[in-house]
C-alpha cells in the first residue's frame, strides 16, 4: 500500500502574501507527523515548488481558490503516482499521536468534524447526529464536516468532490463537495472518523476548542461573538495529558490539534498577532507536550515573529 501525507504552504495568487510567514507553522505540522508516521511518503507543496506539480496535470485545470487547487492536486497525485491511502493536512495543524482511524479504516473518504454549527446552500445542508448517550438521553449533534483534515482512499471520491464543487461553487468551496458528496450525493462511502462526537473517544479537528467558530478565544479565554470576553477560561486550557497522550477536558484523545483561526486571509500584523494568541489558549502541560513529544519545539518555546 502507497501512503502519502500531503501538506501545503500556499498563498493567494494574488494579495502580496509573503508566504515564509507561514514557515514555523509548517515545520510543527510536518514534524509532528513524522514523529508518528515514519512509514508515509511526504509532499510538501509550496509557492516555490507549487509550478512544478502543476505543470504535470493531466486532469485538471489550475483554479484559483486554493481549497479547490489542493483536492484537485491530491487527485492528481493519487493518479500520478498510484496512491491508495492520501492524507491531507494543513500547516495549522498539529499531529499528537498516530492517526489509526485514518489508517486502519478503508472507506472511501474518511471525514472529520467541523465547528458544531449547521452551514448549507441550495445544494446541500448539513444534517444533526440523533445520538443517545449512555444515560439514555438523546441530544442533537451536528454533522458539519471540514475539509482540512481528511484521509481519502479512493480517488474517483476525491474527483467527485471536485466535480461537485466546482458544478456548485459557493464560497465553501471543496468544504461543500464534501458535505453535499457526504449529506447528498452519496455517491461514496464517507465514514467520519471522529463523529457522532458526543460518542467519540478521538478529535481529529476543530472539535476540541469547544467553540462554534474563530475568534472565540483571545488570551485564554472565551469570547462569546468575538471581544468583549465574558471572561470564561477556554476549554483548551483543561487539555491534559495521561500516557504521553493528549486530552480533552470531556476526555477525548486529541488525534490532531486544527488551530482554524483563518490565518490564511490576514494581513503581516494580524497573522503574528492571531498566532501569539494561539500560544495563550493552553496550559503548560500541553504546551510541553506540544514541544517535547511533538518534536513543535521551535513553535512554542518563544513568542512567535516572521
Amino acid at each position: 500500500m502507497k501512503k502519502v501525507a500531503l501538506f501545503f504552504q500556499l498563498t493567494p495568487f494574488e494579495g502580496g502574501i509573503n508566504s515564509s510567514r507561514y514557515n514555523k507553522l509548517s515545520k510543527c505540522a510536518i514534524d509532528s507527523f513524522k514523529k508518528f508516521h515514519p512509514d508515509f511518503e511526504i509532499h510538501y507543496v509550496t509557492d516555490e515548488n507549487f509550478t512544478k506539480y502543476s505543470s504535470e496535470w493531466k486532469y485538471y485545470d489550475v483554479y484559483d481558490h486554493l481549497g479547490l487547487l489542493r483536492y484537485i492536486l491530491a487527485y492528481e497525485l493519487m493518479l500520478k503516482y498510484n496512491i491508495n491511502k492520501l492524507i491531507l493536512l494543513g500547516s495549522d495543524t498539529i499531529t499528537c499521536d498516530r492517526l489509526d482511524e485514518f489508517i486502519d479504516y478503508n472507506d472511501d473518504v474518511l471525514a472529520t468534524l467541523n465547528y458544531p454549527n449547521q452551514d448549507g446552500t441550495e445544494f446541500w445542508e448539513t444534517p444533526y447526529y440523533n445520538t443517545q448517550l449512555p444515560n439514555g438521553k438523546v441530544i442533537q449533534d451536528s454533522a458539519n464536516l471540514n475539509a482540512d483534515v481528511i484521509c481519502f482512499n479512493n480517488p474517483a471520491a476525491l474527483k467527485r468532490i471536485i466535480d461537485l464543487t466546482i458544478k456548485h461553487f459557493t464560497h465553501f468551496a471543496e468544504q461543500g463537495g464534501l458535505n453535499e458528496l457526504a449529506w447528498v450525493d452519496k455517491s461514496f462511502n464517507v465514514k467520519v472518523v471522529d463523529g457522532p462526537y458526543p460518542l467519540s473517544k478521538v478529535s481529529y479537528n476543530a472539535r476540541s476548542k469547544g467553540v462554534y467558530g474563530t475568534e472565540m478565544i483571545i488570551n485564554g479565554k472565551l469570547a462569546k461573538y468575538g471581544p468583549p470576553l465574558d471572561g470564561t477560561p477556554s476549554p483548551t486550557l483543561s487539555f491534559y495529558v495521561k500516557d504521553n497522550k493528549l486530552f480533552t477536558q470531556d476526555h477525548k484523545q486529541i488525534k490532531v490539534f486544527h488551530y482554524i483561526e483563518g490565518l490564511g486571509v490576514q494581513d503581516e500584523n494580524t497573522f503574528i498577532s492571531k498566532v501569539n494568541n494561539i500560544h495563550t489558549w493552553f496550559n503548560q502541560e500541553t504546551k510541553d507536550f506540544f514541544t517535547n513529544y511533538c518534536n513543535c519545539s521551535d513553535f512554542f518555546l518563544k513568542p512567535f515573529t516572521i
